[in-house]
């Protein structure tokens, strides 16, 4: 696994939790999670799409990004 693949499996877990398609995970917090994808959507150079989707908290589409980065940009 690359490292992009190990970003982008962080990136989706976070918004998982945010989204609240899965619990918080025991030991995290849902501020850490939006601490973490704040951090990664200023530092890292992602696909544009994504990083666009981060830097405005759209985790909904975000995460449908992340499972199908074909599909048009959603409104």
């Amino acid at each position: 696994m690359s490292y992009t693949d190990l970003i982008m499996d962080s990136i989706k877990a976070d918004l998982e939790i945010v989204t609240q398609l899965v619990s918080v995970p025991e030991g995290d917090s849902l501020v850490m999670a939006l601490r973490r994808l704040d951090a990664v959507a200023k530092e890292s150079a992602l696909p544009a799409q994504l990083q666009h989707y981060l830097l405005r908290r759209s985790y909904v589409k975000a995460l449908a990004w992340l499972e199908n980065p074909e599909l048009p940009h959603q409104r």
